[in-house]
């Protein structure tokens, strides 16, 4: 067998890898999902009863609407979040119609296309274990038990993971405006977004020119002003200005301040790792719990502890790496929610956190065979300096 036989057969059997860690996480979602029942689960109430109240009253969408076990109250419109998560389960609605399999729909094919684009954006690089780095990253999405099970029910975080898992992909390929832009999206599904602005603001120490860099950071904060502000536009335009803006300051000191006892168990991003106080989607039919694979993230918290650390004492250098930012930027972010007085954070949180795991196992593999890590056509990425 030549070389290009070879060659083809080690990219069909990682793509083969790729393919069937997005079938299982489909299969395994939707089976969750459908065993739920015709009912809300966990906090899709919020969201979902959110939805449907801005669909008739904001845009004034005329369908066929239905009514579930358990409702919010007439005047709640969950504003403690952003909006884009609601639009997207409000036009789920729409296409597919006003029922529980249709609102959790979107966010299954979310995270069953998220391997696949892991994939694609590490085999593609210009090094020989790319493709072998593509599979890892999809095989660990699929062996991350909180990517199926969080995208199970019609809630914001499946829509933030995979627009981080989108901004992850485009850092790879060193499309750095373009992963700006996402980056700045993901603000406009939850504010915890903000990890993955951090993450990506982090990421541009492969940009080599300073200026460069400088821009870009700007460009991606100005974007996410932009973006937070034109999602929030219908919202003010029915509600007020002032209103709006009253509530996006009320959501902040929401986030940064604990619940009162009683609630669902909390624990903090290290705990999450370790499976510690895990939050229980359901116990009907059976427990689902928000858990991650204990391996995978203890390995990429390791990972971006060291790249931090080596990057701060003495610069990068031959590293070229992102995931691994990501994943540094995103828990950074919630340690700081947690330190500011937050002491009431929830294992699903940590869906944020899973394509950026498996993207760092993916760069962890290249750093181990050529010592460098991310490696394709363009110049900025072989950096000099790290200055996250």
């Amino acid at each position: 067998m030549n070389s290009r036989l070879l060659m083809l057969a080690y990219y069909l059997v990682t793509l083969a890898v790729a393919l069937g860690s997005s079938v299982y996480i489909f299969t395994s979602a939707y089976s969750l999902a459908s065993s739920y029942g015709d009912r809300y689960v966990s906090d899709e109430i919020y969201y979902v009863d959110s939805a449907r109240r801005l669909l008739q009253r904001v845009f004034h969408v005329d369908i066929n609407y239905h009514n579930y076990s358990g409702k919010t109250s007439e005047d709640y419109y969950n504003l403690e979040h952003p909006p884009l998560g609601k639009y997207l389960i409000g036009l789920s609605m729409i296409v597919c119609g006003d029922k529980p399999t249709c609102w959790r729909l979107p966010g299954i094919i979310e995270a069953s296309l998220m391997p696949l684009i892991l994939y694609i954006a590490y085999a593609t690089l210009r090094n020989p274990l790319a493709p072998a780095a593509g599979a890892v990253a999809a095989l660990a999405l699929a062996l991350d038990p909180i990517v199926y099970r969080a995208t199970s029910v019609a809630m914001l975080d499946a829509h933030l993971a995979f627009i981080t898992s989108l901004s992850i992909a485009l850092s790879v390929r060193g499309r750095f405006a373009a992963a700006g832009v996402l980056a700045a999206l993901s603000s406009t599904v939850k504010i915890s977004g903000a990890g993955t602005i951090l993450g990506y603001l982090m990421s541009l120490y492969r940009v080599d020119r300073v200026k460069k860099r400088l821009a870009l950071a700007i460009a991606s904060i100005a974007a996410a002003a932009l973006l937070y502000a034109l999602v929030h536009a219908p919202l003010a335009s029915h509600f007020g200005v002032e209103r709006i803006v009253d509530e996006n300051i009320r959501a902040v000191k929401w986030h940064t301040t604990t619940r009162p006892p009683g609630g669902p168990p909390a624990s903090n991003p290290s705990g999450w790792i370790l499976n510690v106080a895990p939050f229980a989607y359901t116990f009907d039919p059976a427990p689902v719990y928000a858990e991650l694979n204990t391996i995978i993230h203890l390995v990429a918290l390791a990972f971006s502890v060291y790249i931090l650390v080596t990057g701060i004492l003495w610069g990068m250098r031959e590293y070229s790496l992102a995931a691994t930012l990501y994943y540094a930027g995103i828990t950074l972010a919630y340690w700081a929610v947690y330190i500011a007085g937050n002491k009431t954070l929830y294992s699903f949180y940590a869906i944020q956190l899973s394509p950026a795991a498996a993207g760092t196992l993916a760069e962890l593999l290249l750093v181990a065979w050529n010592g460098k890590g991310l490696d394709n056509n363009t110049k900025q990425q072989t950096p000099q300096t790290f200055t996250p």
